[in-house]
C-alpha cells in the first residue's frame, strides 16, 4: 500500500496561550460550554498565505458543489443519492429559486493547507451545522485577550445578518416572523440562539420552540402556539437534518416539500442541501467534476488500491463510524454503522509534536466568513475534540 506523506509537525512557537477566563468574563452564551472541557486555552497562529489557502480552497469547493448541483439536477440523476422521489420536486424547486431559498451557512472540513500544503475539502456541513457560539463568541473573546496586534478570521454574525437581509428584502411585510427549532439538545438550541440574534439585527422577530411543537399545514405552512393562538411562520429555520426526516419521519418531509413548493414559509437552510449534506455527492462530483480541491470520493474503494482511505457513512456527522485504512484500520464509533458508505482518499491531517491532530473548519455563507480549528489525540476529529482559536501572524 502506497504510504501517504504526513505533513511538517505544526511548530511549537505558533501556539500562544492565554490565562484560563473566569465564569463572570465570559459571555452567558458560553457557559454551558465551560462545563464541557471543551475550549482550548491555547490558539494557534496562521500565516496570512494558509488563511489564503484555505479560503480560496473554500470558495473553489463551493463553486463545484453549485456546478454539480444543477448538473445533476439537470440529468434527473438525484436517486443516485438515495434521495426520496416524493422529496426531488422540493429540491428542484427550491434551487430553480435560490433567492428566496438561499443557503444561510455551512461548514467546509478540509484536512492539510499548512506550511506550504494544498488543501483538501473532505466534507461539507451544509445541513445543520454547529460551532457558532464558538465562532461568534469564543474566539474573539480569546483574540482581546491575546492582544490589539493579532487579527482572525471571523465575520460569521455579520455575514449571517447580512444573508437574511438580503432574504428578507424579497419579503412583502417589514417585520417578517422567524422561528428557530431544534431537538431540545442544549448545544443545538445555543447554536439556533446565534442565528435568531442576527435574524433580530436583520429585521426579523425571532422565536423558538422545540419541534415537536411546531405545527405544519400543507393548506397554510408553519406555525408554533402563543398564548392558545397559532402565529403563521415566514422563515422556519432548523437544526433538524433533511435526512433524518427521509428515515425517521418521512410525513413531515412530504408536508414541507408541499410548504416550500408552495412558497408557505422558507425553510433554511433549503431542501437542496439535502444533496450537499450526503456524501455520495462527492463521489458524483469526483466522477463529473475531477478536480485538485475536494478529496478524491467514490462509491467503492477499488479506485483507491494501493492507497491509504477513509470509509465513512453517507450521512454521517461528528466522525462517528469512521474508518481509516493505513495498513491497519482505526474505527471511530456511532450511529451510523447501517448507512451506505463512500470511500475516500486519505488526505493526512497536520499535527503538532504532542501528537495531537489539528482539522480545519471553513463556515462558508455566500464567502468564506470565519475559520477555526478542532483538535484531538486522534486522527478522526470526533466530537471529542477541543475546540481552538486563532491568530493571524
Amino acid at each position: 500500500m502506497v504510504k501517504e506523506n504526513l505533513l511538517d509537525p505544526l511548530e511549537d512557537s505558533r501556539f500562544k496561550e492565554i490565562k484560563r477566563l473566569k465564569k463572570k468574563h465570559v459571555p452567558h452564551q458560553l457557559h454551558w460550554y465551560l462545563k464541557e472541557d471543551y475550549f482550548s486555552e491555547e490558539l494557534l497562529g496562521v500565516y496570512p498565505s494558509e488563511i489564503h489557502q484555505f479560503t480560496k480552497a473554500a470558495e473553489e469547493a463551493y463553486q463545484l458543489f453549485e456546478k454539480a448541483t444543477a448538473h445533476i439536477i439537470a440529468n434527473d440523476a438525484l436517486e443516485k443519492l438515495q434521495i426520496p422521489s416524493f422529496f426531488k420536486e422540493c429540491i428542484v424547486h427550491s434551487w430553480n429559486n435560490r433567492k428566496k431559498h438561499a443557503f444561510l451557512y455551512g461548514r467546509f472540513d478540509l484536512n492539510a493547507g499548512f506550511n506550504n500544503t494544498r488543501a483538501k475539502v473532505i466534507e461539507f456541513n451544509a445541513d445543520t451545522c454547529s460551532t457558532l457560539p464558538e465562532t461568534i463568541f469564543w474566539q474573539p473573546l480569546q483574540l482581546e485577550k491575546l492582544g490589539n496586534q493579532f487579527r482572525q478570521y471571523n465575520t460569521l454574525e455579520r455575514d449571517i445578518t447580512e444573508s437574511l437581509k438580503n432574504l428578507r428584502s424579497s419579503m412583502s411585510h417589514e417585520k417578517p416572523v422567524f422561528l428557530a427549532s431544534t431537538f431540545g439538545y442544549k448545544e443545538d438550541i445555543l447554536n439556533a440562539n446565534c442565528v435568531m440574534g442576527a435574524a433580530y439585527k436583520a429585521g426579523y422577530e425571532p422565536f423558538y420552540c422545540d419541534l415537536e411543537q411546531v405545527v405544519f399545514s400543507e393548506e397554510e405552512g408553519v406555525f408554533y402556539e402563543v398564548g392558545g393562538e397559532y402565529q403563521p411562520v415566514d422563515v422556519w429555520f432548523k437544526i433538524v437534518p433533511w435526512d433524518w426526516m427521509f428515515t425517521e419521519e418521512p410525513e413531515l418531509a412530504k408536508t414541507l416539500a408541499t410548504i416550500v413548493q408552495k412558497e408557505l414559509c422558507v425553510v433554511l437552510n433549503p431542501a437542496y442541501t439535502a444533496i450537499w449534506q450526503n456524501k455520495k455527492f462527492l463521489a458524483y462530483i469526483t466522477e463529473h467534476f475531477p478536480n485538485q480541491v475536494i478529496a478524491e470520493t467514490y462509491l467503492t474503494e477499488e479506485k483507491l488500491q494501493g492507497r491509504d482511505y477513509v470509509s465513512k457513512p453517507i450521512y454521517g456527522r461528528l466522525g462517528e463510524n469512521v474508518t481509516l485504512s493505513r495498513g491497519k484500520e482505526i474505527h471511530s464509533k456511532g450511529d451510523y454503522g447501517q448507512q451506505s458508505r463512500v470511500y475516500q482518499r486519505f488526505y493526512p491531517l497536520v499535527k503538532d509534536k504532542e501528537e495531537y491532530y489539528y482539522q480545519t473548519g471553513v463556515v462558508y455563507t455566500q464567502k468564506p466568513s470565519a475559520i477555526n480549528f478542532r483538535t484531538q489525540e486522534s486522527p478522526i476529529i470526533t466530537d471529542d475534540c477541543e475546540f481552538m482559536s486563532h491568530f493571524i501572524w
